[in-house]
């Protein structure tokens, strides 16, 4: 849960055959201090700009634990570049205070440790579902792992993302036709997944999908929080009056920090 919000890591993949997760770390608790970012703009004209800081997050602090963790706010309000400091992806020029990884600072490879889903999906139009899933496994995987464990976790994942059905189907692209724009969600969570991170940072996860799809997505979240991680910490776009009162559905519910207008 977010507490104490102010005003404005993991340890190595672990596998086993029968995917027990009894035995898993319950996820990682994040927590932010004193958090500011600025961008520099410029303003004037083109031989004349001159730099001209925009203070973008202020002073941000509280701690996310294990669970459903939500940052609301309507574009421009700094939701993708916060998600993008918890996660350890922001440039750190214009970057101040600290994210604390269970208590402590952020390890190097935490971006290797932790999974990220973009808001525009990254997956590969020209492979079906599975091959999507094995090639993150063969990438993102340690070698160590056998192969034949590598396809047991993708069929695991097939099954607990209800992508069974569309295996084998190609993903498709904007020139040819290929799964539905929930599956194809799925897909790249999925290939996040593999690695069964401890912390899945998720960008705008119901962006360009109707209402049926979005409502599909976050009870998936919420379901498999339980299965292969429990910390998710994902942005939500708020715009028009729009309110979480729209998502109450999701069990528990999410923690929430709203970042207001810049």
């Amino acid at each position: 849960m977010i507490e104490d919000i102010g005003t404005n890591g993991t340890s190595p993949s672990k596998t086993s055959p029968d995917f027990n997760r009894t035995n898993q770390a319950c996820g990682s608790t994040v927590s932010f201090h004193s958090i500011q970012y600025k961008v520099q703009m410029r303003s004037g004209f083109f031989c004349k700009a001159k730099p001209n800081p925009k203070e973008v997050l202020t002073d941000l602090n509280g701690i996310m634990r294990p669970g459903l963790n939500a940052i609301l706010g309507p574009t421009g309000s700094g939701k993708s570049s916060f998600l993008d400091i918890l996660a350890g992806r922001k440039d750190p020029l214009g970057l101040l205070g600290e994210v604390l990884i269970d208590e402590a600072p952020q390890p190097p490879n935490f971006k290797c440790l932790s999974g990220y889903v973009v808001q525009e999906d990254v997956v590969m139009g020209t492979l079906t579902v599975r091959q999507n899933l094995s090639f993150s496994a063969a990438l993102r995987l340690p070698a160590s792992v056998p192969q034949r464990e590598k396809e047991a976790r993708v069929d695991h994942l097939l099954r607990e993302l209800c992508l069974t059905k569309v295996a084998d189907a190609k993903v498709g692209s904007q020139l040819t036709r290929g799964i539905s724009g929930g599956e194809r969600k799925r897909t790249s969570i999925g290939m996040e997944l593999i690695i069964d991170p401890a912390v899945l940072f998720l960008d705008e996860p119901t962006t360009g999908l109707d209402a049926s799809t979005a409502n599909s997505v976050l009870l998936l979240l919420k379901s498999n929080m339980l299965v292969f991680i429990l910390q998710c910490v994902f942005t939500v776009c708020t715009q028009d009056g729009q309110s979480w009162s729209n998502y109450n559905h999701v069990h528990p519910p999410a923690a929430l920090l709203h970042l207001p207008a810049v």
